[in-house]
Parts: C-alpha cells; sequence; structure tokens
C-alpha cells in the first residue's frame, strides 16, 4: 500500500506588543486614579490631564506611567484640598514622569502622611516643569523623597510651601539608600530650609536657584552628602550651605553664588577637611542682580556680575534660568560682600 504523507505548514507568528496607551482626562477617564488604574503595569502609558483643576490626591504604584498636564504647569492644577500628601509615588523607576502640573494644597493629616506635594517612597520617578507650591508640610512641603529612591527633579519652581521646600532622606537605620538629582530648577520663598538631605542620604545639585528660604538653603547632617554646582544661594535668612554635624560631607563645590546668607554663607566648614574646608572651586559671593524679586522674577539683569560667568573659558550659566539675561526693575549695583583677612585665607588654603 502506497502510504501517504501529509505535510502541515505551521505559521510561527511572534506576539505583538501593544502600543502604549494615552488616557485622556477627563475625556475618558473622568479622574487621575481612575486614569492610572487603566493604565498598564508593564509599558509606558500616558494619562494626559486637561487644563484644569482636579480635586484628588492620586497615587502611582508599581507603573511606569507619565502623567502630564497637556497645556502646562500654568492651567493644569492638582489640589490636595489639605487631606493629606497630594501625589503619591512608590515602585517606580526613572521611565514613571510627572510632568506640567501644579500641585498644591498638600498637609500632614496622620502620622504616615507628610503632606508633600509629591511624596516619595522608593521609587525614582521623573520630576519636570512641575510647580510644587502652597503645601504644608512636616518635612519637605514640595518633594520628600524617602528611603530606596533615587528621583530626578528638573526645571521645577518648589515655592512657598511650609515645612521646606525638598527633603532627601533615607530613614532612620541602615534601611537603604538615596540619592536624587535636582536641576534647573528654582525653590524659593519656603517657610524652612530649602534643600535638607540627611540619615545617609545623597544628592546633587546643578544650576538652580535657591533664594529667600525663611531658614537654610542647603543643609546637611547624619551622614547627608551633597554635591553642588552652578547654583546661586542667597538671601535666604539661615546659612547659605550649612554642614549640620561633621557627619555630613559637601563636596565636590563649584562656580557657585553664594551671598548674604545671615547666618554665614558657608557654615560648618573645617578648614582642611576635605568634606566641606569652605569655599569651592569658582564660587563667588556676588549679588546676583535678579530682574525683580519682588514680583518673583529670579531670572539676571543683563548687568548682572553672574551674566558675565557665561563667558568661554568661564563657568557658564550659573542658577535655574538659562534663558539670555534681561532687563530689571532697578539698576544692578554690584554688592560684594566684604570679610576679613583671616577669613580670606582660610577660604583659600
Amino acid at each position: 500500500m502506497a502510504r501517504r504523507f501529509f505535510a502541515f505548514a505551521v505559521a510561527c507568528v511572534a506576539p505583538v506588543a501593544a502600543s502604549a496607551l494615552t488616557i485622556h482626562v477627563p475625556d475618558q477617564a473622568t479622574t487621575i486614579q481612575s486614569a492610572i488604574l487603566q493604565a498598564s503595569p508593564s509599558q509606558v502609558d500616558t494619562v494626559l490631564v486637561a487644563p484644569g483643576t482636579y480635586y484628588e490626591r492620586p497615587y502611582i504604584i508599581g507603573k511606569s506611567v507619565v502623567l502630564r498636564g497637556s497645556g502646562g504647569a500654568a492651567v493644569t492644577t492638582l489640589d490636595g484640598g489639605f487631606g493629606g500628601n497630594v501625589l503619591t509615588i512608590t515602585f517606580v523607576g526613572r521611565a514613571c514622569v510627572i510632568e506640567d502640573l501644579t500641585i498644591t494644597n498638600g498637609e500632614q493629616t496622620t502620622r504616615d502622611s507628610v503632606g508633600a506635594g509629591i511624596y516619595i517612597n522608593q521609587a525614582s520617578p521623573t520630576v519636570r516643569r512641575c510647580r510644587l507650591v502652597n503645601n504644608r508640610g512636616r518635612g519637605g512641603g514640595g518633594i520628600t523623597a524617602y528611603v530606596y529612591s533615587e528621583p530626578l527633579i528638573e526645571q521645577c519652581w518648589v515655592a512657598y510651601n511650609i515645612g521646606g521646600g525638598i527633603y532627601i532622606e533615607t530613614g532612620p537605620g541602615p534601611v537603604g539608600s538615596t540619592y536624587a538629582e535636582i536641576k534647573n530648577t528654582a525653590i524659593v520663598r519656603n517657610i524652612g530650609t530649602a534643600v535638607y538631605v540627611f540619615r545617609g542620604a545623597r544628592a546633587r545639585l546643578t544650576n538652580c536657584t535657591i533664594a529667600y528660604n525663611n531658614s537654610d538653603g542647603i543643609r546637611t547632617d547624619q551622614n547627608g552628602q551633597v554635591a553642588i554646582s552652578n547654583c546661586i544661594i542667597s538671601n535666604n535668612l539661615g546659612a547659605g550651605i550649612y554642614r549640620y554635624d561633621p557627619t555630613a560631607c559637601i563636596r565636590p563645590l563649584s562656580c557657585n553664588n553664594v551671598f548674604d546668607n545671615p547666618n554665614g554663607n558657608y557654615r560648618g566648614t573645617s578648614p582642611g577637611d576635605a568634606c566641606f574646608s569652605g569655599r569651592g572651586s569658582g564660587d563667588v559671593s556676588f549679588d546676583p542682580c535678579f530682574q525683580n524679586a519682588t514680583l518673583d522674577n529670579f531670572h539676571l539683569q543683563v548687568n548682572s556680575p553672574l551674566c558675565q560667568q557665561r563667558q568661554a573659558g568661564a563657568c557658564g550659566v550659573l542658577g535655574a534660568f538659562e534663558d539670555p539675561c534681561g532687563e530689571g526693575s532697578g539698576n544692578c549695583v554690584v554688592h560684594v560682600e566684604s570679610s576679613t583677612w583671616g577669613v580670606v585665607k582660610q577660604q583659600y588654603r
């Protein structure tokens, strides 16, 4: 008997990855929280929020979602109604992005509620072009990052918060590491320390404007470590840069303008101490000549001595704003802080 052979064609089809979704609020989801819950846990979906004010306190847990205000922070507000942290983020990486939002009216209500505009715990989101304003935190009213967190904070406005601006901490005991990058951000007019790094946490600040806060500009203690470059730290009511105890380390320091901080521009220094001997390489102490600080315009006047730093071979841009120096509300009279010769010698030893 002749044998018959049947050929079977087997189609091997590779699985097709689902396309990332854009979920529109309020058109497709009535609240920001419901849109976040709809987002995929395995891909980077976008929650696109239309202009308006949204009275809620959402949370993001383990999702690399992009939460974006479609019209920018000036017209898109997340209002926590003084009911706790406004936005809570846990178990995400840098692919989780929060951008173009105003986040306001957080307040501590329970022991576990810091009251921050953004509370970050065991998470490393990117926070970009956000306004963190008028929050009432027990520490870090604008942003608090706590234990195993490595956030990137850039191009933000952190102002008028109670409890300080940005707090970075590891937590009590050897429970993990926290490292924050803060870039091109203005941290101004907060009640409390502008940036506080403590309990073994680390932070790098680059091109920030830290001014007119009612306590220290930058403080670190309890094994905290801070690197600071190209920042303007001026007119704070406490110290400019403060190492509160000798376990902390502030290095490297380079190309900063530290001016008119009544408790000392550099406090807690120790000559010869590699961790904080004083003024850094390229640091200066000039009146920055903001265009109009009274109206919260912290861009630089055209005659500011810091604009000269932008020339080739100099430090480059200092402060949060890279736009060209412009006209201001008054004459830019450069004030250089006086010092004794002994202090000068200590700074350059």
